[in-house]
């Protein structure tokens, strides 16, 4: 009777402690917007009555703490019992234990407070041994997931679980999981409803920037792949974190120029289309005289499949096809379109080597000198 008595007095307290919650929360907002003294009141209150109902070794008959406790959890018909969270009273079937490691991104998932554990270690063991309150599952993260969008914080703490977890086992579950997560993962950047909002499914991303890579000089303020994972996230993990915990690869000079040279990107920004903006097809142009060096031969024949055929340089006469543009040195007439970059800058060593792989002419074709002097 006694731990009747005992479970109908926390009942009681715990019932009134999830109407001052309920009430605190506003309508369609999630419960874990509480205001934080408040939240903290009713944490310490209902952590009160769970100290007050913890049920210590009695004597000299140890067998009355024992009956007491028994007839306490008795009351838990389908093994349930109101308990406090972070997301207020819930069941302690839907309340994890703690996850410092999670906790950066599950927070909707009703967790049950750290100050308990520390405070109420011996109703918190009693719990976990009749299995009433378990550690966060996998199918925990991937509801959550699934529930709502990530911040850009959240998504970093994401990511930065999920190397930890490839780290300690690398298992062909660990992939399903892989998949079943990057499907579910959704980030949002932006103002919420406003014009820079912006939605990425971390399930359609291929590559990343590594910084310590020629791959760092592709410049962050001009158009870039929606397949690429933001850098702002990327910078904060080695790249061999990135590549050995994800189906992610390196963003090369080849992929970022196919994307630059798309003629739907070409025409979102006129000051980013290399056919018109001599300033933007100088940077271009300058990026892979940097990178050059560093290009096998078929990546060199991808630049040249992108700018081959497209009036990306800047010359005299206005924006050329490589192969109808000419080195300054070729100039024997006054009207032929000469490589003029807008910087002033000379078109000498990699850059040099560039355009001539481009096309760009360092005489002029005898046909064209016969029809002039005809």
């Amino acid at each position: 009777m006694g731990g009747l008595l005992a479970r109908a007095a926390y009942e009681l307290e715990l019932h009134d402690v999830k109407l001052l919650w309920e009430g605190a929360t506003s309508p369609g907002s999630p419960t874990t917007s509480v205001d934080q003294e408040l939240q903290a009141w009713l944490q310490s209150r209902s952590l009160h009555a769970l100290k007050f109902f913890t049920f210590y070794p009695s004597t000299p008959a140890a067998e009355v703490s024992s009956l007491l406790e028994a007839n306490f959890f008795k009351c838990a018909i389908g093994n349930k019992l109101p308990l406090m969270s972070t997301a207020g009273v819930r069941d302690a079937s839907e309340i994890r234990l703690p996850n410092s490691t999670l906790s950066g991104f599950l927070r909707h998932l009703p967790v049950l407070p750290e100050e308990f554990l520390t405070d109420a270690p011996a109703m918190v063991t009693s719990l976990e041994n009749r299995g009433m309150i378990k550690s966060v599952t996998f199918a925990d993260i991937l509801k959550e997931l699934q529930s709502r969008p990530l911040v850009e914080d959240e998504v970093i703490a994401f990511l930065a679980w999920w190397i930890g977890v490839s780290k300690q086992q690398d298992t062909t579950s660990n992939l399903t999981h892989r998949a079943e997560l990057l499907d579910a993962a959704v980030l949002t950047t932006g103002k919420t409803g406003g014009a820079d909002e912006k939605i990425i499914a971390l399930g359609s991303l291929q590559t990343f920037i590594n910084s310590r890579t020629i791959s760092s000089i592709i410049p962050l303020d001009g158009p870039l792949p929606d397949h690429l994972l933001p850098v702002t996230i990327s910078k904060h993990f080695p790249s061999s974190d990135i590549s050995s915990a994800f189906p992610w690869v390196e963003l090369s000079i080849p992929k970022w120029l196919e994307h630059v040279c798309n003629p739907k990107v070409r025409s979102a920004n006129v000051n980013q289309d290399l056919t018109i903006s001599p300033i933007w097809a100088e940077r271009v142009l300058t990026i892979l005289a940097r990178a050059w060096t560093t290009l096998s031969a078929p990546a060199k024949g991808d630049v040249f499949s992108h700018l081959g055929a497209i009036a990306c340089i800047p010359t005299s006469s206005g924006m050329r096809i490589p192969d109808q543009s000419y080195f300054p040195q070729a100039n024997i007439f006054n009207d032929l379109p000469v490589v003029t970059l807008p910087s002033g800058a000379m078109a000498k060593g990699s850059l040099e080597r560039v355009l001539q792989a481009l096309g760009v002419r360092k005489h002029v074709e005898l046909q064209i000198m016969f029809n002039r002097f005809s």
